[in-house]
């Protein structure tokens, strides 16, 4: 891989972890003022209809599942990073072999080439 396609690459990562730890900076306030508002840190706000109570109770799950998922997402540009950085970053971790960069400059996350990754869905599937 081009130096310059690796500086590249490196720069989206940064951008890209800084964009979702703010993004879960939000989620985590939110879940906050949601567990405020319960009184007893159940997250559960009292409304004053049922269905309210449960459009509520449906809001705050969506915000930690959604929390999870960033928090998952924001490992995986960690760990891209960390690959940048230790000279691993571009090899398929099924096959050891390079991954294109035209992936790469799509997914900047990708552990696996196009191949591997579609063998793999295959076989979940």
């Amino acid at each position: 891989m081009r130096a310059r396609d690796l500086e590249r690459i490196r720069d989206t990562l940064h951008a890209e972890r800084d964009r979702v730890q703010r993004i879960i900076a939000r989620h985590a306030k939110a879940i906050q003022h949601a567990d405020d508002l319960s009184g007893d840190g159940s997250g559960k706000a009292h409304s004053n209809h049922m269905a309210d109570q449960g459009s509520d109770e449906i809001q705050y799950e969506t915000m930690i599942h959604l929390a999870g998922a960033e928090t998952d997402y924001l490992f995986d540009i960690e760990e891209a990073l960390a690959k940048v950085e230790n000279g691993a970053y571009g090899r398929c971790e099924a096959g050891d072999h390079p991954i294109a960069v035209e992936r790469l400059l799509a997914v900047p996350t990708a552990r696996l080439c196009i191949a591997c990754q579609e063998k793999r869905e295959k076989l979940s599937a």
